[in-house]
């Protein structure tokens, strides 16, 4: 596959998908423009391109080992041999900012003081709404064929969909929201935070691949996984 394709099988007898990709288009063109207006440019980029990125490789790297595929899509990306349509990737920067803006409202007026306490109870917010909101997505999607799980390799799985996607989506956006904050916190201008949320993404990969194999050996010693 090349790094971007066009699907060959669009909306294949799947009238709930256009409607899907629809919603997910308009909500990100909308929450980018408010974020432009209501907080620059450069911020703008920080909390959404990044996040593109990172699952652009993720989502690729799970279609190629196997684990899932999304059937009739119009655009793909591929850059680990896997296909992601470029919805999925609006998907997730939308709910980066969306549990980011939340969980910032919602915890900061009671705990103030800018220190990694605040920006780990942040990114656990964030994580927690994230959660909440993909036990109802994944299965539903998953039913409608929005994405499919080929094999659930799993012993404990919600309505088809492995337990280790929920544990992924926990980590993906904690480490995600972990690492977005901290640059905000951090007195760099604002071309050296633009700068330092693209330079950091390896780093963000490693984190994420170490936690996800560390959490699949934890919960396989207990018959989870």
């Amino acid at each position: 596959m090349n790094f971007i394709e066009i699907g060959q099988h669009f909306f294949p007898q799947n009238q709930f998908l256009f409607i899907f990709i629809g919603t997910i288009t308009a909500l990100w063109f909308i929450l980018v423009f408010y974020s432009w207006k209501t907080e620059g440019l450069s911020r703008t980029i920080r909390f959404f391109i990044p996040m593109m990125i990172a699952a652009m490789f993720i989502e690729s790297s799970g279609v190629a080992n196997g684990r899932f595929f999304y059937p009739g899509y119009l655009l793909y990306f591929a850059v680990l041999g896997g296909g992601v349509p470029l919805v999925v990737l609006l998907g997730w920067s939308t709910n980066l900012y969306l549990f980011l803006r939340f969980s910032i409202e919602s915890i900061t007026p009671w705990y103030t003081k800018k220190n990694f306490m605040q920006i780990g109870l942040l990114s656990a917010g964030a994580a927690s709404i994230g959660i909440c909101l993909d036990v109802l997505e994944d299965p539903l999607a998953h039913h409608l064929g929005w994405w499919v799980w080929v094999e659930d390799t799993s012993p404990v799985s919600f309505f088809g969909v492995p337990l280790s996607n929920y544990v992924d989506w926990v980590i993906i956006l904690f480490v995600m929201s972990y690492i977005t904050i901290w640059i905000e916190y951090t007195g760099f201008s604002e071309k050296r935070k633009l700068l330092l949320s693209f330079f950091s993404l390896p780093l963000v990969f490693a984190v994420i691949l170490g936690l996800h194999i560390g959490f699949e050996v934890i919960l396989g010693n207990f018959g989870f996984m």
